[in-house]
């Protein structure tokens, strides 16, 4: 099993751990994973707040509610591994969950990370082909699924869902067009800079000092997320921390100056 260090203080990075991860086994059926329930507490309420969903009328709402079903996930547990064949889209009611990539070496890369009111798994439910990732509940995690035949009569039903996902579609792709032109034409300083703002901004909290960012990264995942080694990441962390800029503590980090950071991100 691969070896990953834990964000540390100091500058310094802690003894190596070796992190509990479930089992490598396929995901049963999604009738017999997890826990699954009718959703009935003010579902309509509910679909408003989720963003890809917010512009739809209360009709589409009504019959996207009939068809959502509620799971839960516990610490760790995957939801769905690379290749599975797809079957639903979910989205997360409550918890986080990390997107990675696995190596046959048993290393991944963290591709994203979702957070209550995101939507994972849409486009294996929209073309029916097999995952093109891993997903796995950082916390316990809630989503409510919808299985592909329903999102998919939904859609035809109803254009304004249909714009929604494709929207939805888009913009992750517009993402990823723009972590790859970062990639080519940005220093690490800059690449670095902007992901730690993206993640103050998604899963941080205000703080006395600053902003903290409570999420079990490791220095290999942030450096797999910037296409990087872990020791390029662990010498640039080491030097915002020397500056001030970032205090680094085992399973968080605080943006003690996200003010300078945005300046270095070049926003």
């Amino acid at each position: 099993m691969a070896r990953v260090m834990c964000l540390g203080v100091a500058g310094r990075w802690p003894q190596a751990v070796t992190p509990a991860t479930p089992e490598r086994t396929r995901s049963p059926p999604l009738a017999t994973t997890g826990s699954v329930a009718t959703v009935s507490n003010d579902p309509n309420t509910m679909l408003r707040g989720v963003p890809f969903l917010s512009s739809v009328d209360e009709a589409t709402l009504t019959r996207l509610a009939q068809h959502l079903r509620r799971r839960t996930f516990r610490r760790n547990e995957v939801i769905f591994h690379r290749g599975d064949p797809a079957g639903a889209l979910h989205i997360i009611r409550s918890g986080r969950v990390k997107v990675t990539l696995p190596s046959e070496e048993g290393e991944e890369t963290v591709l994203a990370l979702f957070r209550s009111g995101d939507v994972f798994g849409d486009m294996g439910a929209l073309d029916g082909g097999p995952r093109s990732a891993t997903i796995t509940a950082v916390e316990p995690t809630e989503t409510l699924v919808l299985l592909r035949e329903d999102l998919l009569s939904c859609a035809r039903d109803f254009p304004d869902l249909a714009l929604a996902l494709l929207e939805t579609v888009i913009a992750r792709l517009r993402r990823t067009d723009g972590l790859l032109e970062d990639a080519y034409f940005l220093d690490l300083d800059t690449r670095l800079a902007r992901r730690l703002i993206e993640l103050s901004e998604t899963h941080g909290r205000a703080v006395p000092d600053g902003i903290e960012v409570d999420f079990p990264l490791t220095q290999s995942d942030i450096a797999g997320m910037l296409g990087v080694t872990r020791v390029s990441i662990n010498r640039q962390l080491a030097v915002y921390q020397d500056a001030g800029l970032v205090r680094l503590n085992r399973g968080s980090f605080t943006l003690l100056r996200p003010d300078v950071l945005r300046r270095r991100a070049g926003w």
